[in-house]
């Protein structure tokens, strides 16, 4: 993995690129930002970086060392990756991880320990691994890898170098999926327009079977809403009553479902819209701006309340039937 593999975040990679070349590479960093912009993958080659045999001036791994090609492999001795045993990181974990850290290096180099999900660390591993955070070990650097930074302790929080990654410009996704994923090029648009800036957001939408089938299912619902009864909606939301994943992303299409038809009632420009497919369907629904602003509004208020914990199914038979009752008064 090398620094010229991350895409999209040049401030992180330049502060940490900054403390390279001038030896002050931090005992400690908090990676904070959202799932699949590319923070454990700047983790490993920051990894990789410190061990290699051979890098070069411009701050890039050599990729054939024996550490590289370890690291790259993901069986380099002094590399410690702990991620969520079932939901949460354990106390158990990190003492094992301790105990590892406590012999001695196995390559003469670094020690690297990568926490991923960083914030599911129960409050017994948060404070065992504090005491090591406050006097770490020489040569040893913490990676804490996390998109809820609120949830972690501040104590911890306070003896980490902090870097924000941000959400990827969707060209770099689009790209990214192109170029990986030739064969999907109808989806690429609407799947990038759905990651909300990550990629591995994208790629797992791409490549789940089940969200072609869950989109028409949906679309063909927004077409008939008007003519559903309540305990209709109120039925058709139960199937989804413990997939909050796929609920957020039926938010997100509805957003996008009502943004197409601002456009159209609008800028009438069909090249613009997301949902190409759809364009008949979309013609169909007629609304004006400020019917398509209220809707669109409803859905912003939904994902938010999504993030917030609320209960999906609720979250969107109460949307739903809000657009519905926005429609009836067409």
């Amino acid at each position: 993995m090398q620094f010229t593999d991350i895409l999209g975040q040049e401030q992180a990679l330049h502060i940490l690129c900054q403390a390279i070349s001038h030896h002050q590479v931090a005992h400690a960093y908090l990676f904070n930002g959202p799932e699949g912009v590319g923070k454990k993958k700047t983790a490993l080659a920051l990894a990789q970086y410190l061990n290699c045999e051979q890098p070069d001036e411009q701050l890039n791994s050599c990729g054939t060392c024996p550490s590289c090609l370890q690291a790259a492999s993901g069986n380099y001795p002094d590399l410690f990756l702990v991620e969520p045993d079932g939901t949460t990181i354990k106390i158990e974990q990190i003492r094992s991880l301790l105990n590892k850290l406590s012999l001695r290096s196995y390559a003469g180099g670094y020690q690297v320990v990568i926490i991923d999900q960083a914030h599911t660390m129960t409050e017994q591993a948060a404070n065992c691994l504090l005491k090591t955070l406050e006097e770490p070990p020489a040569n040893t650097v913490f990676f804490l890898i996390t998109s809820q930074s609120a949830m972690l302790p501040i104590t911890i929080i306070s003896r980490c170098q902090q870097l924000q990654f941000h959400p990827l410009a969707p060209e770099i996704i689009r790209q990214v999926l192109q170029a990986k994923y030739p064969e999907k090029q109808s989806r690429i648009g609407l799947v990038t327009a759905l990651a909300k800036g990550s990629l591995y957001t994208a790629e797992e939408i791409l490549n789940n079977e089940d969200f072609t089938q869950a989109r028409t299912d949906f679309y063909d619902l927004l077409g008939r809403l008007r003519e559903l009864s309540p305990a209709d909606i109120l039925l058709w939301c139960e199937q989804w009553d413990k997939n909050r994943k796929m609920v957020a992303v039926l938010l997100e299409l509805s957003q996008l479902w009502y943004h197409d038809t601002l456009l159209l009632a609008t800028a009438k420009k069909q090249n613009l819209l997301i949902n190409q497919d759809y364009l008949a369907a979309l013609q169909q629904v007629k609304l004006t701006p400020a019917q398509a602003l209220q809707i669109l509004e409803a859905c912003q208020t939904a994902i938010r309340q999504l993030e917030s914990n609320a209960t999906p199914r609720l979250t969107l038979s109460v949307l739903l039937l809000k657009i519905q009752t926005i429609l009836k008064e067409v």
